[in-house]
């Protein structure tokens, strides 16, 4: 059930709004006034059992000590019909009125076990007293009843009178009802208070969007049936039927779910797939990964400075919205739509949250960002012919990033909305695709530095991860035709540059520094020479075309190894000299 389990977040920064689901334990942890601590489920369960105890060693005329009086009542009053544990069909038998055939009594259980079947409910019922049992003292059983209201204590039992194994599939229903019980989120009126006057009134309404879950192969695993879950509950709290875009193979696994599921074919296909869709619909399109547990944003001013006690200081005193994806879609969407200029072909079309799950260190910059990495895990695009590369198979999103940049001139990252989602250990998905060499990563690097030699560099710290760092002259491509003017102008028109003067940090270019035997304007084409090493003939047509200065600034090639490697000097004057390349 861990997975399930809404972190309880108490203190300063943590709004206490009202829940936006109709349960009775989202109710119940909205009334509480502000300045008490909100109940989690688990500490729930374990106050509902503390008052069986109780009331069993009470019956039997033993003293007990007194438990917490709000936890408790908040316990004992959630409906059972609004705990996990009651069957999500009718049976035979009231769960009121389950008994074991001594004809004890078995209470409704806030949890249920992920293999439970829609038509059997979870209970729990205090053991009976031993000649050893002392006083205050006693225990409890989960027990496990059947439609027709007998009572059950082990699984192997229940299998052996059902005559079939059970599995993850079998609760996939009870488990997406018990995400649903727990799901608490800020009140949206509160939520979109945070967006600015023009943006409200450019806000949209759910249905004018299209929302897309692009998943693969994740009914496989128990890990991969929670994750979709949790993910479909958000959504049908939010009141969306969301459109699973999956494998042709796992189609039928999907809809067995009763998800709304259609072949989007791999990864890249398929969120393809999704942008047509959501073209033919005239609905701007929200993608969203299929192991996303969380979606907060956090309203608060920007850290006195950039150190990272001034931005752990910040980011604790913000304000924290816990969202549906539905409300922080709509919300990113009307950012998009507040930033159109004049000319809708260089307004941006793509938005997108922080990339990683905490934005403390965010709190030292600009609340949003225009020429920055929007992750794939969460993103909504407006209107824009704009496609992902179907060549690539990992970093998709890096290169659909640069290439809205390219066209539109800019995107929206809004760097105090976070998801909490799982990246590269999760089962299925993309991660598939991952090698333990990391030659499939390099491969998708080799393609970013081929298209987008200068907007990339390799990650110093992480292996097989690249950086994105967007050139302040537009030259992204490395063609020496400069648009700086163009980019600022674009971005000014928007109102992206910062108007605090103060603000503004003083960047100092870097000088190239070229070797006296090159001219740095100077463009290699083919030379007269040939080599039999396969892995240099490949380096020197990728060479071809670029100027001296950016081959030995920005330039990678691939070794025999297939290890990425950057171009240096030594390369250069080795196939200059041979006759491998020549100078124009």
């Amino acid at each position: 059930l861990k997975p399930f389990l809404l972190k309880s977040r108490v203190g300063p920064g943590i709004a206490a709004v009202p829940a936006q689901l109709p349960s009775a334990m989202a109710k119940k942890l909205a009334a509480m006034p502000k300045g008490k601590s909100k109940h989690g489920r688990r500490a729930l369960r374990s106050a509902m059992v503390l008052k069986m105890k109780q009331a069993e060693q009470l019956r039997r005329g033993f003293r007990v000590a007194a438990a917490g009086k709000e936890v408790t009542h908040d316990a004992t009053e959630v409906p059972i019909t609004q705990r996990a544990g009651h069957p999500l069909v009718p049976t035979k038998v009231n769960p009121a009125d389950w008994k074991t055939k001594e004809g004890k009594h078995v209470s409704v259980d806030l949890a249920r076990v992920r293999w439970l079947p829609d038509d059997w409910g979870q209970g729990v019922k205090m053991t009976n007293p031993i000649a050893r049992s002392r006083d205050g003292f006693g225990g409890t059983y989960i027990v496990w009843v059947s439609p027709c209201g007998q009572v059950f204590y082990h699984r192997k039992d229940m299998e052996k009178f059902l005559g079939r194994q059970l599995g993850p599939m079998d609760g996939f229903n009870g488990q997406l009802r018990l995400a649903q019980l727990q799901g608490k989120h800020t009140d949206e009126k509160v939520f979109f208070k945070v967006l600015s006057p023009k943006e409200q009134r450019v806000l949209p309404h759910a249905d004018e969007l299209h929302f897309c879950v692009v998943s693969a192969r994740r009914t496989q695993t128990v890990e991969g049936l929670q994750g979709i879950a949790t993910v479909q509950a958000q959504f049908k709290n939010a009141g969306v039927e969301p459109t699973w875009y999956v494998d042709e193979p796992s189609l039928k696994d999907y809809r067995k779910l009763g998800l709304k599921a259609v072949v989007g074919g791999k990864l890249t296909a398929a969120r393809n797939k999704a942008l047509k869709d959501a073209q033919r619909l005239g609905r701007a399109c929200v993608q969203v990964s299929d192991d996303i547990s969380r979606w907060e944003y956090f309203d608060g001013p920007r850290a006195k400075d950039g150190s990272d006690d001034a931005c752990n200081a910040a980011f604790a005193a913000a304000t924290c919205h816990v969202v549906s994806p539905v409300a922080a879609a709509r919300f990113l969407l009307a950012k998009l739509r507040g930033a159109r200029g004049d000319s809708e072909g260089k307004s941006p079309q793509l938005a997108g949250v922080y990339m990683l799950s905490t934005c403390a260190r965010a709190f030292g910059g600009d609340e949003v960002q225009n020429h920055h990495f929007i992750l794939g895990d969460f993103f909504v695009v407006d209107k824009s012919p704009v496609r992902f590369d179907e060549e690539m198979k990992l970093k998709e999103d890096y290169d659909f990033t640069a290439q809205h940049i390219h066209k539109h001139g800019s995107v929206i990252r809004c760097n105090r909305m976070v998801v909490t989602a799982k990246h590269q250990t999760n089962a299925g998905g993309a991660c598939s695709t991952r090698d333990k060499k990391g030659l499939e990563e390099q491969r998708n690097i080799e393609i970013l530095f081929r298209k987008w030699p200068r907007a990339f560099r390799m990650n110093p710290k992480r292996k097989n991860e690249v950086v994105m760092h967007w050139p302040a002259d537009g030259d992204v491509k490395g063609t020496g035709d400069a648009v700086a003017s163009q980019t600022k102008d674009a971005s000014k028109a928007r109102g992206f540059v910062k108007k605090d003067a103060k603000l503004k940090r003083k960047t100092t270019a870097r000088v190239f520094k070229c070797p006296p035997e090159f001219k740095p304007t100077a463009r290699v084409a083919k030379g007269w020479s040939e080599t039999q090493s396969e892995y240099i003939k490949k380096r020197r047509a990728a060479a071809c075309g670029k100027t001296v200065q950016f081959l030995l600034e920005q330039f990678h090639y691939k070794s025999a190894a297939g290890a990425l490697k950057k171009y240096r000097l030594a390369d250069l004057r080795y196939d200059v000299g041979s006759g491998g390349l020549q100078l124009q």
